[in-house]
């Protein structure tokens, strides 16, 4: 009998304390994983999602305007679309010059240096690859006094160097 008793308490007391621990343990753990599934992830945008907001790698950024979508994140290449359609895809390169980097491109049958052109805080080197498929606009912003790395610009859908995304985007580059 005082076995059967024992018993009994031990698991009145065991039950008692189980569901005490277990009813603020389970709601603080469930809370605190619902709280940061809530909050946005660090480090801004991710792909798929829509502006506005802040798209990052390892060195730059880019204020992503209402509506434009994240289309490619990567360490140091970063893409985004237009809801018009025109995508601007960003490559962060440490080893490149401007210099040689204007060469390669001028080297492109087809290919008409447009000059300096400043977007914000932001002078690039623009070009315009006049080609029978269709002509694409592209630009080179130094990094520095030019020596020391390159933002290479690449579009898809960006036909003419009067394109207005263009100002849209590329005043928006922040270096890290």
């Amino acid at each position: 009998m005082k076995k059967l008793f024992l018993m009994i308490a031990t698991v009145a007391l065991l039950t008692a304390c189980n569901g005490n621990g277990n009813t603020s343990g389970t709601n603080t753990s469930s809370d605190s994983t619902a709280q940061a599934t809530e909050q946005p992830a660090t480090g801004g945008m991710e792909e798929g999602a829509k502006g506005p907001g802040v798209l990052e790698c390892d060195n730059f950024t880019i204020d992503v305007p209402q509506d434009w979508e994240v289309t490619k994140k990567k360490e140091s290449e970063l893409s985004v679309k237009a809801p018009s359609g025109e995508i601007f895809n960003f490559v962060y390169d440490e080893q490149s010059n401007l210099a040689q980097e204007k060469q390669f491109e001028m080297e492109l049958d087809g290919m008409q240096d447009l000059g300096e052109k400043t977007f914000g805080n932001n002078t690039y080197a623009t070009f315009l690859w006049k080609q029978d498929a269709g002509d694409a606009y592209s630009a080179i912003m130094k990094i520095g006094d030019g020596n020391s790395g390159t933002i290479k610009v690449n579009t898809t859908n960006v036909k003419t160097a009067d394109n207005e995304m263009i100002p849209a985007i590329l005043g928006n580059l922040k270096m890290k």
